[in-house]
């Protein structure tokens, strides 16, 4: 569970009921830790780890040397659903963790066709091409907005950027089928190909 904060930081709730070391993923775990430490460290709000695991337990005491004391503060161990609520409303919590919305979770399966323009090489290059240009340009109109005087409006070279700006966007749109595969979220309509997300 991840959610936002009105301070803009985010609240991540790991649910890690009965983990074994057959169901760890350790690689996961060394990212989020690098993540939060070295490219985002004042973007978490706080981490709930819902614990009843003997086995994560024991790994904790191997990990917590190697994380950032400030991340490391933020953590927070739980053991039950009362213990969260100070932390997440029973309304925002999954029912299967005790709380009142209601939540099932639904795999769909890839299909064979859904990554096929991945092997279109000829338009892969082409939404490359354009990409290439588009970043050019967006450079270029920033440069030029960013070395007009201070005492002139700059309302032509504003709307140019802004024009190139907009050409970038399409161009990594129409880029990305082309080098990143869809995912569940892309398959349940909640990341649409404009990258606008659905709630």
């Amino acid at each position: 569970l991840l959610a936002a904060n009105s301070d803009g930081r985010v609240t991540i709730l790991f649910d890690l009921s009965d983990v074994t070391r057959e169901n760890i993923d350790l690689g996961l775990v060394r990212m989020l830790i690098t993540l939060l430490s070295n490219y985002f460290p004042e973007t978490l709000g706080i981490m709930i780890l819902f614990v009843n695991s003997w086995f994560f337990w024991g790994l904790w005491t191997v990990i917590a040397p190697f994380i950032d004391p400030v991340v490391k503060s933020k953590i927070v161990m739980v053991r039950a659903t009362r213990e969260i609520t100070p932390y997440i409303d029973l309304d925002q919590l999954p029912s299967e963790l005790g709380g009142k919305k209601p939540f099932h979770y639904s795999y769909i399966h890839p299909t064979s066709e859904e990554n096929a323009c991945m092997a279109d090489a000829v338009a892969r290059q082409a939404a490359e091409c354009e990409y290439v240009a588009a970043t050019s340009d967006y450079e270029r109109a920033t440069r030029q907005w960013l070395a007009q005087p201070e005492d002139t409006n700059g309302a032509d070279l504003s709307s140019a950027r802004c024009a190139s700006r907009d050409r970038l966007h399409q161009a990594v749109v129409a880029l990305d089928p082309f080098v990143r595969s869809r995912t569940l979220h892309h398959r349940l309509g909640q990341l649409k190909p404009d990258y606008t997300v659905l709630l």
